[in-house]
């Protein structure tokens, strides 16, 4: 990869490898759907309190959000056009919950699973979780939102109490439903996350993980560790991330890859910045001001898939190179298999580029559903009502160019992903066996 002034040395990839995403299963899990429960119906806001919300979120949504053009191209949705329509819909709000839902319902049609509200159990998660990952990444930026007086009035004093069922929080709607997550056969536990099968004795093997949920990373590691030390003569590992919306990349880098690997693996990504004053202080909480430069260092990239709107749009721009080593005395020798569906969203979707950019593994499946690359999507509390939004903000590239979030991952080879059924009979599962045969 070409660099514009100056080559990153190994410590500077291991420091922008750790600005990778570490809370999308959270924020993609826990924006608002259904969690409205204990909201109340009472009308505190004013008129012209609901507009001054409503123009300051689309302020920092239009100075700072990455994929409006990309949202064109994909869903023929022009949100800036459609500014009139959103604010007579907003403002027909009768009670403070409807205000919400209005506004939800506008950044809904920006279509990433990574923008949206925050009810009452996405932020209690999310706060208790950016205090409990100070110590590996700075959140400072993050906890200064979430802690100002109006938003933590607005989601501890005014939400009122939220019932079980919505107090869950797993409303995302890419990684399927709660009922899904339960009917998944683990070893790990309570919180049902890895399922382990030798699918032929000596042969294949079998490894399904159903989220990299920061909370699920030591439990899962001896089981992980376990399984594979069991299987690493075998000629064919199945790695199924089939339904995972996400969560810590962490949870790959360390419990997974350093494991099945026998060489260093690399691959490298870009980031996309607009550059609004808004977004600075979370960029720089992230990255040195040596390691972002200027938009117009792209010419000097060899990236021919770059969206058209790459050098109009954004200000500034970043190149890493991900790389993950093999830890001593481990590594798998034999084939590894990586099923994605289009599910496959944020952290997850980091696993299914980087395996695929780097070559570890052969994809089996569908196209995921993007927008893996990057760091942290940054929040935003609207001044008034005190309502938390989350939104991406940066674009994240592939090493050709390409929108990671519009391309997503496409497999190397393509089947039904279905995952109902016994697992020797699902269609990934025996184009898998199929694959494996050949290689005899």
């Amino acid at each position: 990869m070409k660099q514009p002034n100056d080559v990153k040395q190994p410590n500077d990839v291991k420091q922008l490898k750790r600005r990778k995403r570490t809370l999308l299963l959270l924020i993609s899990a826990l924006l608002l759907t259904t969690v409205l429960a204990g909201c109340g119906g009472r009308s505190k806001l004013t008129k012209a309190e609901k507009l001054e919300d409503f123009e300051y979120m689309w302020t920092v949504i239009s100075e700072n959000y990455p994929f409006l053009e990309v949202n064109k191209r994909l869903n023929g949705v022009d949100w800036l056009a459609n500014k009139k329509e959103y604010k007579e819909r907003v403002l027909e709000a009768k009670t403070d919950e409807e205000f919400l839902m209005g506004m939800n319902s506008v950044l809904a049609e920006l279509n990433n699973l990574h923008t949206g509200f925050f009810g009452k159990p996405g932020y209690d998660y999310i706060r208790e979780t950016y205090e409990r990952l100070m110590n590996d990444l700075n959140y400072g930026p993050w906890l200064d939102v979430v802690n100002q007086p109006n938003v933590v009035k607005r989601y501890t004093q005014e939400w009122g109490p939220v019932p079980p069922s919505a107090a869950s929080g797993n409303n995302d709607n890419k990684g399927g439903s709660q009922e899904e997550t339960a009917s998944f056969n683990t070893e790990s536990g309570s919180l049902q996350n890895v399922e382990t099968a030798i699918l032929e004795p000596g042969r294949t093997a079998y490894l399904g993980i159903r989220s990299f949920d920061s909370q699920h990373m030591d439990q899962d590691a001896p089981v992980i560790s376990k399984f594979l030390s069991e299987v690493l003569d075998y000629d064919n590992l199945i790695l199924d991330i089939r339904g995972n919306g996400g969560g810590v990349t962490l949870y790959w880098q360390n419990n997974l890859l350093p494991l099945l690997i026998t060489k260093p693996a690399k691959n490298t990504v870009y980031s996309l910045f607009r550059g609004a004053e808004y977004a600075k202080p979370f960029l720089e909480a992230r990255i040195k001001k040596s390691k972002i430069w200027a938009i117009s260092g792209l010419e000097n990239e060899e990236l021919p898939h770059l969206p058209p709107e790459s050098s109009s749009m954004f200000t500034y721009y970043t190149g890493a190179i991900d790389l993950i080593e093999p830890q001593k005395g481990w590594g798998f020798e034999g084939n590894i298999y990586l099923l994605v569906d289009k599910a496959v969203y944020s952290s997850s979707e980091a696993l299914a580029t980087f395996a695929k950019g780097s070559g570890i593994a052969t994809l089996v499946g569908e196209r995921t559903g993007g927008d893996g690359i990057g760091g942290d999507p940054l929040i935003a509390a609207l001044p008034n009502s005190g309502y938390l939004f989350s939104f991406s903000g940066e674009m994240g590239l592939t090493a050709d160019g390409s929108c990671n979030e519009e391309v997503k991952t496409v497999p190397d080879v393509e089947v039904n992903p279905d995952r109902s059924g016994p697992l020797v009979e699902q269609p990934a599962i025996r184009k898998v066996l199929e694959l494996a045969a050949t290689e005899r």
